[in-house]
């Protein structure tokens, strides 16, 4: 198992009713082959007939800018909404109205310090994660590094074997984030998922997230829970059935981050929102910046 050095020098909380802020609810009969339920993670050769199976209907799509998927200003604005300012309730339901309830808005205030750690990490793994957090890094103006200690981002991609060790350290380090990381591994229902800490002193300012992925899920589906669970730890943390074309949507149409999730980074980081704002008072300020980074009501003239 690999080094994992955590500090940060304020006070954490943890905020239960958002801190698995990313799950993925898959068919329990397609990953468990007809079992009424599964007791941990499934199998590789089931995640790679789920990814099979989503690609003959064509979802888990690769394009970012789908001409079919047309979205307004409007649309941009009731997404964020539905997105940045609601949490799923239970992780292992599937998201939309029922299963949500408000949220301020969440995001980090100041440098994203990432490490990848796991046995199932791979090369590629590693250039998908430092390619994507450029990306976003130029979306939002976040700065990422890549560090050996004092890490707030942490990305797991593991085997098996060695979960029991990795929820060994993190209920020694953080007792919140063990709890998530284990309904995870004994889940057959959640494929990936990301949690964060809040600074005490600073309510809904996020100082630290982790992503878990299982070395079980490969390819496509593996690219598409590094940018979903990535970009929720960052604060977009809700999945809604209406939103698209977008990646924060169980019906997994789309595997990558598309150009309207990339609005919502930009509108999510733009300095004129805050952490702590709730909806009615971070929607009228979202329109004004949608007008204006967007203009026309399709986004016409960018």
């Amino acid at each position: 198992m690999s080094s994992i050095w955590l500090s940060d020098p304020r006070p954490l909380r943890h905020d239960a009713g958002t801190s698995v802020v990313a799950r993925r609810a898959l068919s329990v009969a397609a990953l468990c082959l007809g079992l009424a339920a599964c007791a941990g993670q499934p199998s590789s050769s089931a995640y790679r007939e789920y990814e099979l199976a989503l690609t003959a209907i064509g979802d888990l799509r690769t394009d970012t800018a789908p001409d079919d998927a047309p979205f307004t200003n409007a649309d941009l604005v009731r997404n964020f909404s539905r997105i940045a300012l609601r949490h799923e309730v239970d992780i292992e339901k599937a998201g939309d109205d029922s299963n949500s309830a408000p949220n301020p808005l969440q995001r980090w205030e100041g440098p994203i310090r990432w490490g990848l750690y796991g046995r199932g990490a791979t090369p590629a793994d590693h250039a998908e994660v430092e390619r994507y957090l450029a990306h976003i890094s130029e979306i939002t103006g976040i700065e990422m590094e890549e560090v050996e200690r004092d890490v707030n981002l942490m990305i797991l991609i593991t085997d098996p074997a060695e979960r029991p060790a990795f929820s060994a350290a993190l209920r020694r380090l953080y007792p919140a984030l063990a709890d998530g990381f284990d309904t995870w591994r004994s889940s057959g229902r959640v494929v990936c998922m990301a949690s964060n800490l809040f600074s005490a002193m600073e309510d809904d300012v996020i100082v630290f997230g982790m992503v878990v992925i299982g070395s079980e899920v490969t390819g496509l589906l593996r690219r598409s829970c590094i940018h979903e669970e990535i970009a929720q730890a960052l604060g977009l943390g809700n999945d809604h059935p209406e939103v698209r074309p977008s990646i924060f949507n169980d019906d997994e149409e789309f595997a990558l981050l598309t150009e309207h999730d990339e609005w919502l980074l930009r509108i999510l980081y733009d300095q004129r929102l805050a952490p702590g704002m709730t909806e009615e008072e971070a929607i009228p300020v979202v329109r004004e910046i949608v007008e204006e980074i967007r203009p026309g009501p399709d986004g016409d003239g960018i």
